[in-house]
């Protein structure tokens, strides 16, 4: 089944499973899938209303959550465009409840003046690819669009749902009872636990900045990270080092020489690659 209008898309589907294949994305139950052509950062969000009670989300911020992986996150940097970019989310066994995929715009870029189209795939064990197109900033006006619905029930069968309805309020999350403690002695032999003050894994950076933590393992406090132009936390030292770098040097050189405005791929073998390299 095709959501498709016709001679609107300029991703085939062999080409967007490609680019998946390309970057090693996983599958299970259901995935979804989106991909574009522009140095924009578009950005694929999953939203749950699990059944057992509680409330989702599924993004750049939050990777892992409701059985589901954001395994694959492109254009989160300035300086990591690819020509082909896509995104994927993957649930291997999917929790009963409403799912509602969306494609939204986090950081336009480049000199393109148009809205930035884009094609998400949605894939089901046993079933034929959902695919929709749009398009996202500027002239469309929308900066974040519902791209599908489904609902899974606890028998893990896949029902597609209405795009644009408002979402059901979610029941509140079930509490998990701890078992009594009996006697005394229990209570005394319980030890109280230590809240650590050190961010650790890949979010160690936010958590800082938000100041869940007061610092990484390398000791970096909030006072040395810095928010990027891509919304990202990184650390100010390694910034600094990389904006100034021989080679960002360099490029920059060359870009100026050129005449380039704008976002400018450099590949080896074309001359910006090769005035660069005279001026390294």
């Amino acid at each position: 089944m095709a959501l498709l209008r016709k001679g609107s898309s300029r991703i085939s589907e062999d080409n967007f499973n490609c680019r998946l294949t390309r970057e090693k994305a996983k599958t299970g139950a259901v995935s979804a899938a989106l991909a574009w052509n522009d140095p924009s950062d578009l950005d694929l969000h999953a939203t749950v209303i699990l059944a057992g009670g509680g409330r989702a989300k599924i993004d750049y911020q939050n990777k892992k959550a409701a059985g589901g992986y954001l395994d694959v996150d492109m254009h989160a940097r300035d300086g990591d465009e690819v020509a082909e970019p896509v995104e994927n989310i993957f649930w291997k066994k999917p929790p009963a409840g409403v799912y509602s995929i969306t494609a939204k715009l986090y950081v336009k870029r480049g000199t393109r003046e148009a809205a930035v189209p884009f094609r998400a795939v949605l894939k089901r064990d046993g079933e034929d690819d959902l695919s929709k197109e749009g398009a996202l900033g500027n002239e469309s006006g929308k900066r974040e669009l519902e791209v599908f619905r489904f609902l899974v029930d606890e028998d893990g069968e896949i029902t597609m749902g209405k795009v644009g309805d408002p979402l059901p309020e979610a029941k509140p999350a079930p509490i998990v009872a701890m078992k009594a403690v009996k006697g005394m002695k229990a209570m005394k032999a319980m030890k109280v636990m230590k809240v650590s003050t050190i961010a650790k894994g890949k979010k160690k950076y936010v958590k800082v900045w938000t100041g869940q933590k007061l610092k990484t393992t390398k000791g970096l406090k909030k006072e040395d990270l810095i928010k990027s132009k891509g919304g990202k936390i990184v650390s100010a030292k390694r910034s600094k080092a990389g904006k100034e770098s021989k080679w960002a040097v360099a490029t920059a050189k060359a870009r100026a020489v050129k005449g380039y405005t704008g976002f400018k791929a450099i590949k080896k073998g074309t001359s910006f690659y090769e005035k660069a390299k005279e001026f390294m």
